[in-house]
């Protein structure tokens, strides 16, 4: 008998899981085939400041875009001026941070570029996902105005995305986004 509960248990457990990891991004994974952004690079935002229980924090969004409709999206601190160092050195270069974002899939996603819109659509650690929306301003620029999340909850932004060319980006394959 107390057999039979572990299996069911483990067979709730199993199911849960497999459709939490199947589930679909709102968006498609679309080639990404125009001019309209670089994407021989990273972009990354400015600083964009929230309350948390250690005071007043910042945080940089760090945007890479890949030709198959691929995205990866994390927010970092910068501990120090040297921001676009940080960013190179602490998470495109490390590859243990970029292991962990590809085995929790939070932070990976798929873009599209309609004319002058941009929007990309990312997982968050959470089991949830948020589009971003934002407008191009050229070739290497950006600009976000919003977020809305799968339950639909809009979050007002005003981010600036800037382009950095770098090389070698890290790698899009992975196994959540096809």
């Amino acid at each position: 008998m107390v057999k039979r509960i572990y299996l069911l248990i483990a067979a709730i457990l199993l199911t849960s899981c497999v459709t939490w990891l199947d589930r679909d991004l709102r968006m498609k994974k679309i080639p990404y085939l125009g001019d309209e952004l670089r994407i021989d690079g990273y972009y990354y935002s400015n600083i964009e400041y929230y309350s948390s229980l250690d005071g007043i924090r910042g945080s940089i969004g760090v945007a890479v875009f890949y030709r198959d409709g691929f995205c990866i999206y994390t927010e970092v601190s910068p501990v120090n001026q040297d921001t676009l160092n940080y960013i190179e050195n602490e998470f495109l270069l490390n590859k243990a941070y970029i292991n962990k974002l590809k085995n929790n899939y939070g932070g990976l996603g798929v873009f599209q570029i309609m004319d002058t819109d941009i929007q990309f659509e990312v997982w968050l650690y959470k089991s949830d996902s948020q589009i971003h929306y934002g407008k191009i301003v050229n070739d290497t620029t950006f600009i976000t105005n919003k977020r809305v999340s799968m339950s639909n909850k809009t979050y007002p932004e005003n981010l600036t995305y800037r382009f950095k060319q770098f090389s070698p980006k890290p790698d899009s394959t992975n196994v959540y986004v096809k």
